[in-house]
């Protein structure tokens, strides 16, 4: 229980990003699961990764929701050039970075988060280049549900580090 507590957001990202890994895989076994994923991952991405590795602190202002909304227009606009993936190509390591990176930046700058410029940067790039394998060979479940799998691992991590720092600050 120790290790849970003073490691939630990655161990949380990890699940997180297991089950995102089994429903993007389940896709390519179950044709009638393609409009549920397709409806579910508009939204759920969004909202799901910031309430399991950022613990808000909560203290009476807006910053909590203002941070989720931003968390939920981010994750749509990775989305929108996401779906440029027929016409663009590569464009699926640009949305892992744009999505990664602003996500943490808002983050840092919102929440007052100590993460370094830095750190935002590699992870970013670390983000963007999981979805490498989907963009070389092809649009499969399986290399979508690796490339979210990763992305949460990517972001979990630092979020986690920056969780550490935080609880052995009380």
């Amino acid at each position: 229980m120790e290790f849970y507590n003073r490691n939630k957001p990655l161990i949380n990202s990890l699940t997180t990003g297991i089950i995102y890994f089994i429903f993007s895989w389940s896709v390519d076994f179950n044709e009638g699961l393609k409009m549920l994923f397709i409806s579910v991952m508009m939204f759920l991405p969004g909202l799901t990764f910031p309430l399991v590795t950022t613990y808000y602190k909560l203290n009476g202002d807006n910053k909590i929701l203002v941070h989720l909304i931003l968390s939920v227009l981010i994750y749509h606009c990775s989305v929108w050039l996401f779906s440029g993936e027929g016409g663009i190509k590569y464009i699926t390591i640009v949305a892992g970075i744009f999505g990664s990176s602003l996500y943490l930046i808002i983050t840092k700058v919102i929440l007052k988060r100590d993460i370094s410029v830095m750190q935002i940067i590699v992870t970013a790039l670390l983000s963007g280049l999981a979805f490498l394998p989907y963009a070389l060979i092809g649009r499969e479940g399986l290399l979508i549900g690796l490339a979210i799998f990763q992305w949460n691992i990517f972001n979990g991590i630092i979020l986690n580090h920056e969780y550490k720092k935080s609880i052995g600050r009380h």
